[in-house]
């Protein structure tokens, strides 16, 4: 610490740029006496909310789909230089062009088995955002008994969710149809029965079948559905018992499931949205 001390020369103050707030007003004289670090947020700032009196920025800025354009920490700084000397006007297609970089030299990634359990799988969608490219592609995805697709389909596809399957291969796949982002963590909520409906059908045939649940960067929505998936359907072992309608669910139950996701995929990250649709529908069951 004493070393650190002695190369900083100076004391750190920590602020917050917010909406209602984009910067802090120092005089060039009270900004030599320290080093300042700004904290961004799109999060609402509430005056006086904690001890400090130093005002409680709701979120802490997790939200940052509200801001970052997609941006992870690890493109930001491998870019950094490109971004700050970025107009504002051109930054929208200069991250768009640094993401899509990005998952090209990252290859496809594959889906990931989340344990206990020894049949459900989480990957990225074959179809990809507009920005990304496919993750785990159909021929791959083709090589699980069942697949789920937690985003909307192409422009011009249709819903395949909301009409009678037309061959085998289609009754096997069920795509929920959400958009990425907030809004698709909403929709999930409305459609999570589907997700109830198709693994109780097929795994209750055969529990050993394979399962893949997908979406755009197969860290949300994908870790949503299985989240529900795994609290109804499986148990302490990890093991297929069927729906579990006696099963008592709460926070703390529902906490433990989530553990096994995160452990299995270290980056998966399941928005505060995604997580109060499972919560909600888990929650409210009879």
């Amino acid at each position: 610490m004493q070393g650190l001390q002695s190369r900083l020369g100076k004391p750190i103050r920590l602020t917050w740029a917010t909406r209602e707030l984009l910067w802090p007003e120092y005089t060039e004289k009270e900004m030599d006496a320290f080093h300042l670090i700004v904290l961004c947020s799109a999060s609402k700032r509430v005056q006086g909310a904690e001890m400090s009196e130093g005002g409680y920025i709701q979120g802490a800025g997790d939200d940052s789909e509200a801001w970052s354009c997609g941006l992870t920490p690890k493109i930001f700084w491998d870019n950094r230089s490109t971004l700050f000397a970025t107009g504002e006007e051109d930054l929208p297609a200069v991250i768009d062009e640094l993401i899509g970089k990005h998952h090209r030299e990252m290859g496809n990634e594959d889906a990931i088995l989340i344990r206990p359990t020894n049949n459900i799988y989480i990957g990225r969608s074959g179809r990809g955002s507009n920005s990304e490219p496919a993750g785990v592609g159909i021929n791959e995805e083709r090589l699980f008994d069942l697949r789920i697709s937690c985003n909307a389909p192409d422009a011009g596809d249709t819903d395949t969710s909301l009409t009678e399957p037309t061959t085998e291969e289609d009754a096997k796949a069920l795509n929920l149809g959400c958009p990425s982002g907030k809004l698709g963590s909403r929709q999930l909520r409305k459609v999570l029965n589907k997700v109830e409906q198709f693994v109780a059908l097929h795994l209750s045939r055969d529990p050993s079948q394979s399962l893949i649940v997908t979406c755009d960067n197969g860290k949300d929505l994908s870790a949503g559905a299985i989240l529900m998936i795994i609290c109804l359907f499986y148990n302490e072992e990890g093991n297929f018992e069927g729906p579990r309608r006696g099963a008592f669910i709460n926070k703390e139950y529902i906490r433990q499931r989530l553990a096994w996701v995160i452990s299995s995929k270290h980056d998966v990250n399941p928005s505060r949205s995604t997580l109060q649709s499972v919560h909600a529908f888990l929650m409210k069951r009879p």
